[in-house]
């Protein structure tokens, strides 16, 4: 959850520095040139709404369990979470590798200028940089985006996990082999039991 939450907000970040990028060259050109990287804001915008989904699935599962440990939830509650997890999981995956692609291939572009006019531009307005992969900060989200998706299939792993024990032993704790009060009912165990010596 919390690793998601990182490659969402470093996402945020490299959103905003592309579209006030073309905010910049499209005003100094006096919206003569046009700026065109919608490929990398909707890589984005898909990697923050699944890692919010994350955050809000697994984060108030974490929050039931810390609070109310042994609460007995409705099977339709069960139902719905395991499908949840699965979804986010798989738009997780999806925002992974779309934002693998975009990065690894794809470059912002300028047009409606000629073309040693848009190089002008896209010196004056260095960053963030047309190609993406030349940019730390959107290498750093997608590593943070794939360890996040590790994550997450784990977390859904140990969701079916112990949604499968509740479902088979309960919410309550197990009792140890032998009953929880043998020392308590005089039913000792042999070992346990207290040596009597005679002195007579």
């Amino acid at each position: 959850m919390l690793i998601c939450l990182a490659a969402e907000c470093t996402a945020t970040y490299s959103l905003s520095k592309y579209e006030d990028h073309q905010d910049n060259i499209e005003r100094f050109s006096q919206f003569r040139a046009q700026v065109h990287n919608n490929d990398i804001i909707a890589a984005e915008v898909l990697t923050i709404v699944f890692c919010v989904f994350v955050a809000t699935l697994f984060g108030a599962d974490f929050f039931f369990l810390v609070f109310w440990p042994r609460r007995v939830y409705p099977r339709w509650y069960d139902k719905t979470k395991r499908v949840l997890a699965v979804g986010i999981t798989m738009g997780v995956a999806a925002a992974a590798l779309m934002s693998t692609i975009v990065i690894a291939k794809h470059s912002e572009r300028i047009t409606g200028v000629p073309e040693d006019t848009a190089g002008q531009y896209a010196e004056f307005f260095f960053r963030p940089p047309l190609r993406y992969r030349s940019w730390a900060v959107n290498i750093a989200y997608v590593v943070l985006l794939w360890l996040g998706l590790l994550a997450t299939i784990a977390s859904t792993v140990v969701m079916f996990m112990a949604s499968a024990h509740d479902s088979q032993y309960g919410a309550e704790p197990r009792e140890p082999v032998g009953g929880i009060n043998n020392h308590y009912n005089g039913n000792l165990p042999e070992q346990e039991k207290p040596i009597r010596r005679s002195f007579a």
